[in-house]
């Protein structure tokens, strides 16, 4: 039922295509578009935390370590076929420049990354503006939805991957917030 479901979800969604769209979410999906995002995180983050910098830089890449191998874990012992690669399914699948992906997908590690970074960023970020919160989460929303619109994976390997890297990147801004606390006013020698 739930992978019926999941399957019409991915055909609708997956049928949505054209030209410009294949080549936006090919974009979208590649993680050098967002180099100037990346340059404004890395600038609000020098002028906050200054010569401190280190350490929200030390939680990104642990952010994306566990993002990364929870759901390569996951994905090992689930084992679901990506759309792509699932005999049944991929006849009816709109791949763009023939990417297929690796061969399994629940859940998404796109999705597990992009989510968890977008929420520990914001929640570290401060004060929070408008325009960073509106940039964080279309950058994590248009990664996501272009998974699928790639047809590599389901709607519901996406859903998890959110989920799951939203609970990551909380964890890891509320571990650093703690860890900030000492590090800020600790006595200098």
């Amino acid at each position: 039922m739930l992978q019926q479901i999941d399957e019409s979800i991915l055909f609708f969604l997956n049928g949505l295509h054209n030209a410009y769209f294949d080549a936006f979410f090919w974009c979208g999906t590649n993680t050098w578009t967002y180099l100037p995002l990346y340059i404004a995180i890395v600038w609000l983050l020098y002028k906050q935390y200054g010569n401190k910098i280190w350490l929200p830089v030390l939680f990104i890449i642990l952010t994306v370590l566990l993002t990364d191998q929870i759901t390569n874990l996951i994905k090992g012992a689930i084992q679901r076929l990506r759309p792509t690669h699932n005999p049944v399914v991929a006849p009816f699948i709109h791949t763009v420049n023939d990417y297929r992906g690796g061969f399994y997908s629940f859940p998404s590690g796109h999705a597990c990354n992009i989510f968890g970074m977008a929420l520990f960023l914001y929640r570290i970020i401060t004060p929070k503006r408008w325009i960073l919160t509106v940039a964080l989460f279309a950058w994590a929303g248009i990664t996501a939805y272009s998974r699928i619109y790639l047809g590599v994976h389901y709607p519901g390997d996406i859903l998890a991957g959110i989920i799951l890297g939203g609970l990551i990147g909380y964890f890891t801004s509320w571990l650093m917030s703690r860890i900030y606390k000492k590090v800020k006013y600790a006595p200098r020698v």
